[in-house]
C-alpha cells in the first residue's frame, strides 16, 4: 500500500551522503544535481542581504511585481505567466488540472510528470540511446489519444539533448487533432542560450500548450525555489485560481528580480557551460569504458559500456572520495550501467575526472 506513496528519486541529497560516507555537506563535489556551476550571481546575495527584514512581512500575493518583470525578460506578456514555487509545484498542478484520461511520457524523462495524482494511468515512449535519444515522431504521434496530457522536457532530463522545434510542432498538431493538452518543459533551454529553440512564444496563443520555465537551474536557487508557467491567459487565470496565495517568498522574489538583471553572470553562465560541458566530455571519453551522450543543458548522460561496474558501485567508490553522481536505474529505459553527472567548475571537473581515473583502473 506504501509503495503506491513512493517519492521519486532526485540528486543532491548531500545529508544522504553525509550519513553513508561521514563527509559534511560542504565536503562533497555534487555531480548529482544539475545547477550553475557559478552558484547564484553576487547580485543576488547582495539584495537578499539587504532585503532581509522582509522576511517579516507578507509577499505579495501572486508574486505580481515579479510577474511583470519576468514577462518583459522573456518577451512575453504578463498575463501569459505565472509563478510557481519551483517548477515542480505548476507540475503537480498541471497534472491534476489537466489528465483527464492519460499522461504520454518519453522514457527516459523528469521522474515527477504524472506525480501527485491519484493512480494515473501513463504510457511511456521509450528513446533510443542507439541515436542518442532522438524524439521517435512517428511513434509519438501514432500514440496520442483524445484527452492524453503529454510531457516534453527540451532538453530532456536525463538525456540531455536538444529536440528540434519543428519535430515538437509536429506532435503539437497531433495533439491539437487529438483534443491532447502538450507540456513542454524548458527547464534546462536557457543553458541554451538561443530563444529560437523555445516554445513559450507560442504558449501565449495555443490553446493546447503551455511550456514550463524553472529558475532554479540557471541562477543556482534551488534552496528559494522559484519556476513559471507560460499559456494563453484564459489557462494562467485558471493556474492561478488553483495557486495558493503568497507561495513565492520574499526573498525568493528578490533574488528573481536580481538574477534577471544581471546580464554579466548571464553571459559568463553561457560561456562557462558550453566550454566545461565539452572538455568534461572529452575528459570522460580519455579514460575509456565510457559512452558520453551529446547534450545540450549542464549536464551529461554517461553509460558504462563494458559494464564491468554498475554506476551505483562507482558511487560507491566515489562516495569515500567526496564525490556525487546520479546513478539513473531510477529512470525508465535507462540501466544500472547509466548516470548523470553535473557540469560544474573546470577544478571540480578535473577532480572529477583524476579520481574516475583511479577508481576504474
Amino acid at each position: 500500500m506504501l509503495e503506491r506513496f513512493a517519492k521519486a528519486k532526485h540528486g543532491g541529497n548531500l545529508q544522504a551522503a553525509y550519513l553513508r560516507w561521514g563527509r559534511t555537506p560542504a565536503e562533497y563535489l555534487d555531480f548529482s544535481a544539475s545547477i550553475n556551476p557559478l552558484g547564484p550571481s553576487a547580485r543576488v546575495q547582495e539584495c537578499i542581504k539587504s532585503k532581509l527584514s522582509l522576511i517579516g512581512q507578507y509577499p505579495e500575493p501572486e508574486g505580481e511585481g515579479l510577474t511583470r518583470n519576468l514577462a518583459q525578460y522573456l518577451g512575453i506578456d504578463n498575463t501569459n505567466l505565472v509563478l510557481g514555487n519551483g517548477a515542480a509545484e505548476l507540475i503537480y498542478l498541471i497534472g491534476r488540472m489537466f489528465c483527464q484520461e492519460r499522461i504520454l511520457l518519453l522514457a527516459p524523462c523528469f521522474a515527477e510528470y504524472g506525480a501527485g495524482i491519484d493512480k494515473p494511468v501513463l504510457k511511456r515512449i521509450g528513446l533510443n540511446p542507439e541515436d542518442s535519444f532522438q524524439l521517435p515522431i512517428e511513434e509519438l504521434s501514432k500514440n496520442i489519444s483524445s484527452r492524453d496530457l503529454l510531457f516534453i522536457a527540451n532538453p530532456n532530463n536525463p538525456t540531455g539533448n536538444l529536440f528540434d522545434k519543428e519535430d515538437l510542432l509536429i506532435i503539437l498538431q497531433k495533439a491539437r487533432e487529438n483534443e491532447a493538452m502538450l507540456i513542454v518543459d524548458e527547464a534546462f533551454i536557457d543553458f541554451v542560450g538561443d530563444d529560437t529553440h523555445s516554445l513559450r512564444f507560442l504558449a501565449c496563443s495555443a490553446h493546447n500548450l503551455i511550456v514550463i520555465g524553472s529558475m532554479t537551474k540557471f541562477f543556482a536557487l534551488p534552496g528559494l525555489r522559484l519556476g513559471y508557467a507560460v499559456a494563453r491567459s484564459e489557462t494562467i487565470a485558471r493556474m492561478e485560481y488553483y495557486l495558493p496565495p503568497w507561495r513565492i517568498n520574499n526573498l525568493a522574489l528578490v533574488a528573481g528580480h536580481a538574477c534577471i538583471e544581471d546580464k554579466e553572470y548571464i553571459s559568463k553562465t553561457l560561456k562557462l557551460v558550453k566550454k566545461e560541458r565539452e572538455s568534461l566530455s572529452r575528459g570522460l571519453q580519455g579514460i575509456g569504458g565510457f559512452k558520453v551522450y551529446p547534450g545540450q543543458a549542464n549536464y551529461l548522460l554517461v553509460c558504462i559500456e563494458d559494464r564491468a561496474i554498475t554506476a551505483q558501485a562507482l558511487q560507491e567508490k566515489l562516495g569515500p572520495e567526496g564525490i556525487m553522481i546520479r546513478t539513473a536505474d531510477s529512470f525508465h529505459n535507462l540501466s544500472p550501467f547509466h548516470f548523470r553527472l553535473a557540469v560544474r567548475s573546470q577544478e571540480d571537473n578535473n577532480i572529477l575526472i583524476n579520481v574516475m581515473k583511479k577508481v576504474m583502473a
